[in-house]
């Protein structure tokens, strides 16, 4: 199921490079930067990005939660 959230996409940009964020998540590492910077919007993204950050971020919140 796709779904997108802006609060734990705002804390995979805290807490993680945007090279380990695209290289987790599949989004491309220039779109990834340019969110992180603030270049671009994150509500001006599609929704498969989002979903594919929030997706992301979920993974790597459950791997922190485990060690």
């Amino acid at each position: 199921m796709l779904r997108a959230d802006e609060e734990k996409i705002l804390w995979l940009f805290e807490n993680y490079s945007g090279y380990r964020i695209a290289k987790e998540s599949g989004v491309a590492q220039s779109v990834v930067a340019r969110l992180i910077i603030g270049d671009r919007e994150l509500k001006n993204v599609s929704f498969e990005t989002a979903s594919k950050l929030t997706e992301c971020a979920e993974k790597l919140q459950k791997q922190e939660n485990e060690d």
